[in-house]
């Protein structure tokens, strides 16, 4: 593992690069316009469904599970006992009727979390990440105030504050992870430029936080699940039946 940028610690991120995480992110990427991108069709609803459906492959989950991940957790972050306290996120920025530049303001992460105190975000992208196009801004430093001043929102907690100076863009190769304190102040940068990005994110605490251990390891995330869904659509789909047989009916 090398650290490319920044001081977790210090500024609440770094950007680390781990041994083959720029093939793994390369593949992951072919894999994504091979089989979602070419389902892609007018609907964006459609399409962000199958943008979501990259969180659940399962090169994706080898990546967030993976020895150089842990050691990411364990040596650029300091986590004792990595757990993962919440699934893994797809966010597809773009211009277009799919991506509707779509974007969250100024937020932090922890109270969608309400976890540990020294949890962690961990961040990458199959697209690399530079200074035009959409992205990643960051407030370094920010983390160091604790919960700023904000409301809960359905998407998030959204700062009240929304004009911060010192703000960094955020420049990453695909595969490079960058891991963010979940107080972290951020926000999606979006653009009116053709480009497209696609980034995954996935939490992670540390069950040895004696505060988390107080607070008798509480998370927001809860599982849901939908009893209607089964009903969308222009048919319900049946298993197909086994053939009669009449001889065993005589």
């Amino acid at each position: 593992m090398e650290i490319i940028a920044g001081d977790f610690r210090r500024l609440g991120f770094a950007i680390v690069s781990t041994p083959g995480s720029r093939e793994w992110m390369d593949t992951l990427r072919a894999r994504f316009e091979r089989r979602a991108a070419t389902r892609f069709t007018e609907d964006p609803v459609r399409n962000r469904n199958i943008i979501k459906l990259l969180a659940e492959d399962l090169e994706i989950k080898r990546f967030f599970c993976s020895p150089a991940m842990v050691g990411a957790l364990k040596l650029g972050v300091g986590l004792a006992e990595p757990v993962q306290t919440g699934p893994i996120v797809t966010h597809y920025t773009a211009s277009n009727a799919t991506g509707n530049g779509y974007g969250l303001p100024y937020h932090q992460d922890w109270p969608s979390m309400g976890t540990s105190s020294n949890g962690v975000i961990a961040w990458t992208s199959i697209t690399d990440i530079g200074e035009d196009g959409p992205g990643l801004r960051i407030v370094p430093g920010s983390h160091q105030r604790g919960l700023w001043p904000g409301a809960q929102t359905a998407a998030g907690y959204v700062l009240h504050e929304q004009e911060i100076a010192g703000c960094l863009d955020v420049q990453i190769e695909a595969g490079h992870i960058l891991l963010m304190s979940p107080f972290l102040v951020h926000k999606t940068r979006t653009s009116t430029s053709t480009d497209w990005k696609l980034s995954l994110s996935c939490r992670f605490d540390d069950i040895e936080c004696p505060q988390w251990d107080r607070r008798n390891f509480v998370s927001a995330y809860r599982t849901a699940v939908d009893r209607d869904i089964y009903l969308t659509g222009l048919e319900i789909a049946v298993p197909p039946q086994p053939p009669c047989n009449e001889t065993a009916l005589t």
